[in-house]
Order: structure tokens, then C-alpha cells, then sequence
């Protein structure tokens, strides 16, 4: 043991009389080790992690699929009540539907949202109340008094954390409902591929009351815990059994064929499973930069060991042998390496706080990760592997070094070094092939966003406010009522200096499909399962011109067309109306929703396409019904305004409270920030990428410049004799280039092979994009053989010291 001890110290003293050398080995590692654990830590926490709940392996996620349509859909509240009464897989089953709601009885009126759920919820999730209880399945009875479960934040919030809270009324929509219990803080709700925490409190569904049909209305979460050694597909063979049940009365119901299936998928899936790719690819992206970076400092040692083959050989005749060597080489990288992983679980420490502040509101569980016990462990790993990764070369070299060559070189210089700089070439290629092939999805990546954000969104948010409404429900049950107040809102409000238009919406842009709806032309007698399916809009007359959607025929409705003995007036896209009637005017004619009992709507107009469900996906068929059609408590005003739209805001709570003091008014927000919102996501993954890739093209390039500059002063005596033999320097210089430019061309073609392998993984990732684009390839490949060339150049001209006398005098 007393020579590893000495082999320490004396590696210690040899990296203090190399400051600069040690200085940037551990600040190489420290950064691109931090940065690796980092993203390995959100790796770590959305996907490996399991979900905070109690046995969350056992949690399954439960949609409908119907076979006459394509895709899944979330849960009919009646099919879910058939199985929960009868499947056998599952130790307890729940449905829910976060809704609006009017909440007052606690200070001013506020809209929040509250859950609907199964009384079993919380003991399928097995979650406890911090004060009080849970819903139990008795609060879903009707001779049961009405109950509500509250958040943490509501409790901070709107009762400031009162302790007593437990026993107290509010009133949910007017109706009176007691607080029963608060839950944790840490709770979150499984809801749409997200773990939300963006819900106030639950109450019981009372299916008696509230009964739904058989067929549609497919609204509601389902989430199911199984039994002890059940397996999902176990569950989902079960319940498609039972579906054929449900099929048989809702075919009844329909009259007409309703076959339904089942999709059972784990929970942790259902939540996690869209953001893998991306992670994945953000890991494997930063992980290139490490090796990239493991690379160059690898080149970097080599030379540095180079330099003092002189000092090994002396050791080797003074006793040492060839493994002590090795060994103190490989001691000296692991004291860096050590040192930059210790530093850079620090850098990690800054880079997640960065990350997470700045992540997506889309990822999920991303207020879970941090830096745990496995964290630190792949942080050691990393260090270990970068470590020996770097002390390779050095290592390499010393073991195979000629100790007596060095000896009789004495301080004229090293022997010949041909091998090491093949060795170095070999590096240098690989740092430029993942160079490229890491800019190629940078590179992808960055017109796919650039396309998004130009494409024809078909509406404007430019100076357009957001505002949610929600009338007390149980004071406005009548539908005139409601109408009274949405008029009275609509007239003040339009009435505001300032505002060119207002309207009120059953759903803001880029928040979901909202209602979906079969559509049959008049006359149209298919089966349900043959017509299309179109996204319904409950909108006031100002609609379109509030959002600058382009009305291209007919008109838009007007508050005369209110009569209930005539069609419902709707305005339909462009896409609908060729649908409906190809080659037809459609202003003028009826549809329905494939109910011909129903009085149905008339087309009094036609709108351009928009972008209104989302802007990466293809417009749905739309459909744009008066409010008062269908009106509910709870809606969303659009205002546009000619100057700042949050300016507004005193004037509309004004408004509203001379209307009701008990209408709620919940978030406000510029329609702009729901469309920055929509691309958070593609935004937060290309600035990353575009981080990595440009970290990754300066230590290439530094590794280009390092290499050529080694090369050429170990030619320097060669490239004097060639000029005293009678080459013009111009002539060496270009061979210089040429000659250091040839890896440089080789890794861009690996790169760029590398790049369209990785394309099948890219391209759920892009938009309006190949991943094999040949422009972008061919772009990125130019760009970087460009850079290297022109380093190679810059290298070897200040490399370049040309004097054939020495040379001469030399031989």
C-alpha cells in the first residue's frame, strides 16, 4: 500500500506543476459531467422514478376504444359503473372530470375547478387526507349529505390555513356542500398525460341524479388499482368481456351497432409514455457532448504524456516498471476526473433548479425530480468512465513507448510519432461525426419550430384578453336567466373605450376539442358510425371578428335568429362545408347531429380554417353555434382591445360585480400566452439542443485546432526540408490543410450518416419537416466541414515557422 501512497502525492505535485493542464481537465469534466447528471436527473425522475402513490406498479389508466371509430376515448360514466360493478381484476376503480365551479361562502366569489369523482378515487390512488377524511363511495348516495374535499392550496389560499376548516359549508354552483377534508400538498391528480396539481377540491358523482346515456358522452378519467398478481392485459381481457355487454345496450339505445373494446395501460405509462422519446434523445444529445469532450481531453493527455516520455523513461531505468507506469497515468485522470465529478454534481445542482424553473408546464412530474441516491450514483459512474476514457491515450502511449528511444533522444526531442497521430485523427473524426450528427436534430429541430410558429394559426391573440366566468349554477338553472347575464356582460362590455370586439366562447383556442358531435347533411340517413364527427364552438355573434377568423361566405349570426321554433343558425369551415355538400353553396342548408328527430342547425355562414383545438395538428371539422343555444354556467369572454388587454381588467371585474357580486371571475390571461403556451414545449427542447450542439461544435473545434497544431509542430523539421528542397511554403501549407482536413471530411460523413439513422427516432418529434431533410443535412454537413477546414487553416498558419536553414544545418 505504501506505493499507491506515494504514487498519490506524487501525482498530486505533477498536476501542481501543470496548473493550466489540471485547470481545464477539471473544468471540462466538471461542466459536461453536471450537465449529463442534469438531464439524467429529469430522466431519472419522469420516467424511472415510480409515481408517488402506494404501490403505483398496480395503478392502470383505463380508456374505451369503439371499433367504428379510430383511437381511444375517455370513459362513459355508465359503462364504468357496469364495471365497476361487475369486473373481478380490479381491488377498486374510479372516474372523474375536473369541471368549473362557482365557489362562494368563504369571501368574494371565485371560480376554481372542482373534481367530480367516484367515492373510491382516493382509495384507488391510497391517498389520506392531511386533516379530516377522503370521499368514501357513501358520499356518492343521494340520502347522504353533500360533501367536498379541498386542496391544500385552496385551504391556504382561500381559508388561510385555518386548522378548523373541517365542518365548514361553502357553496359549490350555490349548492351548499360541507368540507370533509384537505389534502396533502404534495397530492397530484393523474389527468390527460399529467400529474396536475391545478384542481381545488373534489366532490362525490351522484349517478342517480346526474345519469348519462349509454351511447356518447365519453368525458370522464378512469383509473384502477388491480388486485395482487393481476396483469394489465389480465384486466383488459375482462373488461372487454364486459364491453360486449355494454355493446349489446348501447346497440339497443343507438339502434344501430356500438361494438366497444377496453385499453388498460399502467398509469406511470399513461403519464410519462409521450415525453420519453424526447428525453431520451436530450440524454443521448448531452451524452455525445461528454464523450466529445472525453475525446479532446483524451487528445489533450496524449500530448501532455508525449512530452514527457523523457520523464517515464528515466522512471523506467531507475526501477519503475511498465504497469507502475501505466498506473501513476491513470492515477493522475482520476484525480481530475474525481475532482470534476465532485464539482459537477454541484454544476448539476444549478442546471436542474435552471431547468425545472424553466421547463414546459407539459412535462410531466417534473416537480418530482431531484438529485437522489441513484442521481449521485450515475454521477460517480460518469466520473468513473470519463476518467478512464481520458487516461486511455496516456496510458496507451506509456505502455507502449520506447523508454531507450527516449533516453538517447535526450533534450533534442521525442521520438516519432506517427501512431499517435492516427490515434488523435481517429478522435478527432469521432468528435466531428457526433458533432454532426447532434447539429443535423439541432438543426431539425429548429425549422421544425420555425414552421410552427409561421404556419396559418387562421385567428389572431394580438391585444385579445382571456377571461373566465362562472355563475353561481343553482341560482341560474334556467337558461334565461344565464342568457340575461351573459347579454348584460357582452353589452357593458362592448360599451368600454377601447374595445373593437367581445364575445363570449364555450372553449378558448388551443385548449382541447371541447364538445365532438356526429354531423349529418339533411337527407343524410347513414348509420351514426358512417357520418363525421365535428368539434362544436358555443359562441357569441363577435366571435370572428374578435379573433379575426375570416368569415369567406354568407354572415355570421345575429341575436334576431333567437327564435326556439326555427333551425339553430350555425356558421361551419371551410372544411366542413366540402365535406358535407362537395361543390355545393352551403350557405342556406340544414344538418343535424345525425339525430333526425332533432330540429337541427342552418348554415348562415362559412369561416376559414383555424387552428383552434391545436396548432401542430390539422383542424378538426368545426362547427360555431350560438351561445344561447346551449348555454352553461360557466364560459370564457374574448375581448380585443386597442391597446394593453390586462388594462382592461378593472373595468370587467367592475362589470360583472354590478351584474352579481356572486359571478366568479377566474383567470385572465393574454390569448397569447396560451399560444406560447401551445409551443413551450418545442421551444424548451430546441434552445437545449441548441445549447448542446453549440457546446459541442466549440470542443470539436478546439479538438480540430489542438490537433492540427500538434501535427504541425511535429512536422515542423519535415515541412523546413521540403521548402530547402525546393517547395514554396504556399505548397506545404496547403498539404498541411489537406492533410489535417482529412478527418475532418471523414467525420462529416460519418456524421451525416449517423444523422439519418437517427431519423425514424426524430421524427415524432418534428413538424412540417423530414428528419431526413437533404437541405438540412446537407447545410449542417457544409457548415461543419466549412469550420473545420477553415480551423485546420488558422492552425497551421500560426503553426507554421518555416526556416530550411535550421533544417539544413540540422542534417
Amino acid at each position: 500500500m505504501g506505493h499507491i501512497g506515494f504514487d498519490l502525492r506524487d501525482a498530486l505535485k505533477s498536476l501542481r506543476r501543470d496548473p493550466s493542464y489540471a485547470a481545464t481537465v477539471i473544468l471540462t469534466l466538471a461542466l459536461t459531467i453536471g450537465a449529463t447528471t442534469a438531464v439524467f436527473s429529469i430522466v431519472n425522475g419522469v420516467l424511472l422514478e415510480p409515481l408517488a402513490y402506494r404501490e403505483s406498479h398496480r395503478l392502470v389508466a383505463v380508456r374505451e376504444i369503439w371499433r367504428q371509430f379510430s383511437g381511444q376515448l375517455e370513459v362513459n360514466e355508465q359503462h364504468f359503473e357496469y364495471w365497476r360493478e361487475h369486473a373481478a381484476s380490479f381491488e377498486s376503480l374510479a372516474q372523474y372530470i375536473p369541471l368549473p365551479a362557482n365557489l362562494t361562502g368563504s369571501g368574494e366569489a371565485a371560480q376554481i375547478t372542482i373534481v367530480r369523482a367516484s367515492g373510491s378515487l382516493f382509495d384507488v390512488l391510497q391517498v389520506t387526507a392531511s386533516i379530516g377524511r377522503t370521499l368514501t363511495p357513501d358520499d356518492e348516495r343521494e340520502d347522504r349529505p353533500r360533501t367536498a374535499v379541498i386542496t391544500d392550496s385552496l385551504w391556504r389560499q382561500r381559508f388561510g390555513a385555518d386548522p378548523t376548516v373541517v365542518g365548514r359549508s361553502i357553496a359549490l354552483d350555490g349548492t351548499p356542500h360541507t368540507v370533509v377534508g384537505v389534502l396533502p400538498g404534495d397530492f397530484r391528480l393523474p389527468r390527460g398525460g399529467q400529474l396536475t396539481a391545478k384542481v381545488d377540491g373534489f366532490v362525490a358523482i351522484r349517478m342517480a341524479s346526474e345519469r348519462v346515456g349509454w351511447v356518447g358522452d365519453h368525458n370522464n378519467d378512469a383509473i384502477g388499482r388491480l388486485k395482487p398478481g393481476v396483469t394489465p392485459d389480465e384486466a383488459r381481457a375482462e373488461l372487454d368481456v364486459l364491453q360486449t355487454e355494454v355493446s349489446a345496450i348501447a346497440t339497443e339505445q343507438a339502434h344501430e351497432p356500438v361494438t366497444l373494446a377496453s385499453a388498460v395501460t399502467p398509469l406511470a405509462e399513461s403519464v410519462v409514455g409521450r415525453s420519453r422519446r424526447g428525453l431520451l434523445l436530450l440524454l443521448a444529445a448531452i451524452g455525445a457532448v461528454l464523450l466529445i469532450a472525453c475525446s479532446n481531453l483524451a487528445n489533450l493527455g496524449l500530448t501532455r504524456t508525449i512530452g514527457r516520455l523523457r520523464e517515464a523513461a528515466i522512471r523506467s531505468a531507475l526501477g519503475a516498471s511498465g504497469a507502475r507506469l501505466v498506473w501513476r497515468a491513470v492515477l493522475e485522470q482520476m484525480l481530475l476526473s474525481a475532482t470534476g465529478g465532485a464539482i459537477g454534481i454541484w454544476v448539476a445542482w444549478a442546471t436542474l433548479a435552471l431547468f425545472v424553473r424553466t421547463a414546459p408546464v407539459d412535462l410531466p412530474r417534473v416537480n418530482e425530480v431531484t438529485l437522489d441516491a441513484r442521481v449521485l450514483a450515475f454521477a460517480a459512474a460518469v466520473s468513473i468512465v470519463a476518467g478512464l476514457l481520458v487516461a486511455m491515450l496516456p496510458a496507451w502511449r506509456i505502455a507502449g513507448g520506447d523508454v531507450q528511444a527516449a533516453l538517447r533522444a535526450g533534450g533534442a526531442g521525442t521520438t516519432s510519432d506517427r501512431g499517435g497521430l492516427r490515434t488523435r485523427a481517429v478522435l478527432l473524426a469521432l468528435q466531428v461525426a457526433l458533432s454532426v450528427t447532434l447539429l443535423v436534430v439541432t438543426a431539425l429541430l429548429s425549422v421544425s419550430f420555425t414552421r410552427l410558429l409561421n404556419v396559418d394559426r387562421g385567428f389572431s391573440a394580438e391585444r385579445v384578453l382571456a377571461v373566465d366566468i362562472a355563475l353561481p349554477a343553482n341560482r341560474y338553472a334556467e337558461e334565461p336567466a344565464r342568457l340575461a347575464a351573459y347579454d348584460r356582460m357582452l353589452a357593458a362590455i362592448h360599451a368600454l373605450p377601447g374595445v373593437e370586439g367581445a364575445t363570449t366562447t364555450s372553449m378558448l383556442p388551443l385548449s382541447g376539442q371541447g364538445q365532438v358531435n356526429f354531423i349529418a347533411a339533411d337527407g343524410d340517413i347513414r348509420p351514426r358510425s358512417e357520418l363525421p364527427t365535428a368539434n362544436f364552438r358555443f359562441v357569441a355573434p363577435d366571435y370572428f371578428r374578435t379573433l379575426g377568423i375570416a368569415v369567406r361566405r354568407g354572415r355570421s349570426f345575429t341575436d334576431a335568429e333567437r327564435a326556439p321554433d326555427r333551425p339553430a343558425p350555425a356558421l361551419v369551415s371551410e372544411p366542413t362545408a366540402a365535406r358535407l355538400w362537395p361543390g355545393q353553396d352551403p350557405v342556406g342548408k340544414r344538418f343535424s347531429r345525425g339525430n333526425q328527430d332533432e330540429q337541427g342547425f342552418e348554415v348562415v355562414g362559412v369561416v376559414a380554417d383555424a387552428r383552434l383545438t391545436s396548432i401542430e395538428r390539422t383542424p378538426p371539422l368545426m362547427v360555431y353555434v350560438p351561445y344561447w343555444w346551449r348555454s352553461r354556467p360557466s364560459t370564457s369572454l374574448l375581448i380585443k382591445t386597442q391597446g394593453d388587454p390586462a388594462a382592461l381588467m378593472p373595468a370587467i371585474r367592475r362589470i360583472v360585480r354590478e351584474i352579481d357580486p356572486e359571478i366568479a371571475i377566474g383567470q385572465s390571461r393574454p390569448l397569447e400566452r396560451l399560444v406560447d403556451a401551445a409551443v413551450a414545449g418545442r421551444r424548451y427542447q430546441m434552445q437545449l439542443f441548441l445549447a448542446f450542439g453549440a457546446v459541442a461544435l466549440v470542443i470539436a473545434t478546439v479538438g480540430v485546432y489542438a490537433v492540427t497544431s500538434h501535427g504541425v509542430s511535429r512536422r515542423r523539421r519535415e515541412m523546413n526540408i521540403r521548402v530547402a528542397l525546393g517547395a514554396r511554403a504556399s505548397q506545404v501549407f496547403a498539404m498541411v490543410v489537406r492533410q489535417s482536413s482529412l478527418p475532418v471530411a471523414v467525420g462529416v460523413v460519418i456524421g451525416a450518416a449517423g444523422a439519418l439513422a437517427t431519423g425514424g427516432i426524430v421524427a415524432s418529434l418534428l413538424y412540417d419537416v423530414r428528419a431526413r431533410d437533404p437541405l438540412v443535412l446537407a447545410a449542417v454537413s457544409v457548415f461543419v466541414g466549412a469550420v473545420g477546414i477553415a480551423t485546420c487553416a488558422i492552425a497551421a498558419r500560426q503553426g507554421m515557422a518555416i526556416n530550411p536553414a535550421s533544417a539544413l544545418r540540422e542534417e
